[in-house]
């Protein structure tokens, strides 16, 4: 039951040359019982339903060739699946170095970069009437009218067809139409009604069903040569497709088709390339051979022609016949000279030192070139130059007109007032007394020619120049020579900066340019400074303006007007004096913002605002914290080797974190300004000031080269060794007594500095830096070295001359 399922999926995707499997799918159950028993098989009416229940196969390609179980796969290539090549791959290496063909690809080869199906035999059109028949062909007899028959029949490997009341007929070797004429004949002696005449009797037609495949061999110069299996109405175009077309080193123009060991045609692929012509483009037949020969002579032509390539020459073909194959010149090229760079053939060779010569041809006319006989040389590489790109009657004008652009020189007298006409007059901003003329010499150099624009447009023949080829006219505007000039505003307003100063330009003016005055700005004594041009001594002139308040209605004939270069400075009004802040943190009962009210209010006026302390407060801790521009940001930095020795036995830190955390703390003895308000410390406070107030954390932290940098418990009286102990103590490169002790309000920690007299006790959340050192080398066997051979040298040489001066 499998074996025979299987037959019937033979039957539905693999016979040969099927172009759809629908084809079979509409077949009636008789007709594929037949089928089958043509294979040597027999399927029941309950297997070919189960069959037809089943899902049918969806990617089914059957343009791929399905090969008879007689065919060795072995000696052939089915389908050589194309691959779209770059022009890069079709370079001959033979032009490599030849500066103008290196680029070039050969003509005509990428063609089989295409798909093998551009040349499949197409299954939508008529089988012609002098198709031959052959063995493995399906004949079709049809009769009806009187009598209705349909015969499917194979033509058997000895060539013949058994047609009921016709006998076994020899059909091998006939065309179609020879066929049917030949069945008509034997079926009219047992059909009498048998008629030639449509309609009347009883009528005859022979048709195709499924044609054999051939086998053919493509040979030679071939990119995969071997045997293919074909459909029967290949053409000698498919067998080349399939075949991957010639290699680079065979010839598209004489590609051989040999029948029984006879050429009956020769192809040249150039026809149809170039013309479309496939006259020669014969049908195969069973055993043909498709025999590509090495390619003879190429030539390359560059330049300005359609189809820049290297060409494959007969013999007998000129610079005619390669015109026509590049596709005849561009629209810019140059006729009248053609360029060749030829390799000296081998029997002239030794006539010449060198092996390439240069060649000049010229032409009188285009039809001239184009019929040019010229014969060319293997090798030859022709150049077509392209016209040179100078304008033979051009002038050009630019600037302030209303149409700058080219425009055509177009009589001989043509002038500068006719130009600028053409290009729609200026504009009102031009500026009329002086514009430029660029002229272009016969040497190509340029000179510069200036004229009055004003008396050129009135017509004065002095300026109204007239015009040659290439000139160039610019018209100008005024802002080239009266350039705008700016006037400068500064101060309380709200967008201060430089505008430019308008014709007649007011002080007012310029103020509402600028956004208008801030609230801070007074309208008294605004100051101008004006550019003094008169004394070298003197720099500026200062003028004193009052304004009133609503000065935008200031009368414009009482306003000051501006000069270029004014710069205008409005003040602020001193008596207006805005809310000026400071900020109060931590540990008070209420801390938050709060308002300088007079100049020079206290710390302590300031803490009574806010409550007082709180009971977590630790007054020791209190600082106040203050940007400080002028403190100089030390960043941190590797110390380098090259500079290392400068550091010896020198403490070093991290100066970016330590001072950023340090440097802006003001500290604050609160216990003094308690004993008397009037204590220095008692400061004043400036807008942005933080009072801050901390609570006591009952820690000591220590940090830097210390084996655990930590936050260490205060213990009441604890000296520093201790704290660092608790760290972890000193490690390789600690800069022992070097540390910097930082008490909890930012002021420095010092020792007393006497051995007897005890140290200021470290108070809680103070801070301990321990840095680092780099030691010096203390090897002094280098030094000692040293020293005893400069002393034995200087004794050896008082003895030397002692013993000379005896």
């Amino acid at each position: 039951m499998k074996k025979k399922f299987l037959i019937l999926i033979i039957l539905f995707c693999l016979v040969p040359f099927v172009k759809s499997t629908a084809q079979y799918e509409n077949m009636s159950d008789e007709e594929i019982k037949k089928k089958a028993s043509e294979m040597g098989h027999n399927i029941s009416d309950e297997e070919i339903r189960d069959y037809r229940k089943q899902p049918q196969q969806q990617n089914f390609t059957p343009r791929q060739n399905f090969i008879p179980s007689e065919t060795k796969t072995t000696d052939s290539v089915y389908i050589v699946q194309p691959v779209n090549k770059p022009n890069s791959l079709y370079k001959v290496d033979a032009f490599s170095d030849r500066e103008r063909a290196k680029d070039l690809p050969a003509f005509g080869y990428n063609i089989f970069s295409h798909a093998p199906t551009t040349f499949e035999p197409s299954a939508n059109i008529p089988i012609p009437t002098n198709y031959v028949v052959g063995p493995g062909d399906e004949i079709i007899v049809t009769l009806w009218g009187e009598t209705q028959l349909v015969q499917n029949v194979t033509v058997s490997k000895e060539g013949s067809i058994y047609i009921p009341n016709a006998g076994l007929i020899n059909v091998s070797g006939l065309s179609l139409i020879q066929v049917k004429n030949k069945i008509y004949s034997l079926l009219s002696e047992t059909t009498s009604s048998l008629s030639v005449s449509e309609g009347i009797g009883t009528n005859l037609d022979v048709s195709t069903g499924t044609l054999r495949s051939i086998k053919v061999f493509v040979l030679g110069e071939v990119n995969t040569p071997g045997g293919y299996t074909l459909p029967a109405l290949s053409t000698s175009f498919t067998a080349l497709y399939f075949s991957g077309g010639p290699t680079l080193n065979g010839s598209l123009r004489k590609i051989q088709i040999k029948r029984r060991g006879t050429v009956i045609s020769e192809i040249d692929l150039y026809d149809y390339i170039i013309s479309g012509d496939k006259s020669r483009d014969i049908r195969l037949e069973d055993e043909d051979i498709i025999f590509i020969l090495p390619v003879i002579e190429r030539v390359a032509i560059a330049g300005n022609v359609f189809r820049p390539a290297v060409y494959e020459m007969k013999e007998n073909e000129s610079l005619k016949d390669l015109l026509k194959f590049a596709g005849n010149l561009t629209f810019n090229a140059y006729h009248n000279r053609i360029h060749i760079e030829r390799i000296i053939p081998f029997d002239q060779r030794n006539e010449y030192v060198n092996n390439i010569l240069d060649l000049d041809i010229s032409f009188s006319s285009i039809e001239e070139l184009k019929n040019s006989n010229y014969t060319l040389v293997d090798g030859d590489v022709i150049n077509i130059s392209g016209v040179n790109k100078r304008s033979e009657n051009i002038v050009t004008i630019s600037g302030n007109v209303r149409k700058p652009g080219v425009y055509q020189l177009t009589q001989n007298l043509m002038t500068v007032r006719d130009l600028v006409n053409k290009a729609d007059s200026t504009f009102p901003e031009a500026f009329l007394s002086k514009a430029t003329l660029i002229r272009t010499l016969a040497n190509e150099k340029k000179e510069i020619i200036a004229f009055d624009l004003a008396k050129a447009l009135a017509g004065d023949p002095y300026n109204n120049l007239v015009l040659q080829n290439r000139d160039e006219v610019t018209v100008y505007n005024e802002e080239t020579f009266f350039p705008t000039k700016n006037v400068e505003i500064a101060g309380s307003v709200k967008n201060p900066g430089s505008y430019v100063r308008f014709q007649n330009m007011t002080l007012s003016e310029l103020i509402i340019l600028a956004g208008g005055l801030t609230e801070a700005a007074t309208t008294s004594n605004i100051e101008i400074t004006r550019l003094d041009t008169i004394s070298s001594e003197i720099f500026a002139q200062k003028f004193s303006v009052n304004l009133p308040k609503e000065y935008w209605i200031k009368d414009k004939q009482d306003d000051f007007f501006l000069m270029d270069y004014d710069r205008v400075l409005v003040k602020k009004d001193p008596a207006r004096s805005f809310e000026q802040i400071i900020e109060v943190e931590g540990e008070v009962l209420y801390p938050g913002s709060y308002s300088i009210l007079y100049e020079g209010e206290k710390i302590s006026d300031f803490l009574k605002r806010t409550g007082g302390f709180k009971n977590t407060a630790y007054k020791e801790g209190i600082y106040i914290k203050r940007e400080t521009k002028i403190l100089t940001k030390i960043e941190n930095v590797e110390v380098p080797d090259s500079l290392e020795k400068l550091y010896f036995d020198k403490p070093i830190y991290d100066r970016e974190n330590f001072t950023q955390e340090f440097s802006n703390r003001i500290p604050i003895p609160w216990d003094e300004i308690e004993e008397d308000n009037s204590s220095e410390y008692n400061i004043a406070l400036h807008p942005g000031d933080v009072i801050v107030i901390p609570k006591n954390l009952d820690v000591v932290y220590v940090m830097g080269e210390v084996g655990i940098p930590s936050s260490v418990p205060y213990k009441e009286g604890s000296s520093l060794s201790h704290y660092i102990r608790q760290a972890g103590g000193y490690i390789e490169n600690s800069a022992e007594g070097e540390e910097i002790v930082v008490q909890p309000n930012g002021k420095k920690w010092y020792t007393s500095g006497w051995f007897f007299i005890p140290n200021p006790e470290i108070l809680s959340g103070s801070t301990v830096l321990v840095p680092s050192m780099i030691e010096s080398d203390s090897d002094a066997w280098p030094i000692i070295r040293d020293v005893v051979t400069v002393v034995s040298t200087a004794a050896v040489l008082i003895l030397t001359v002692m013993n000379l001066t005896k």
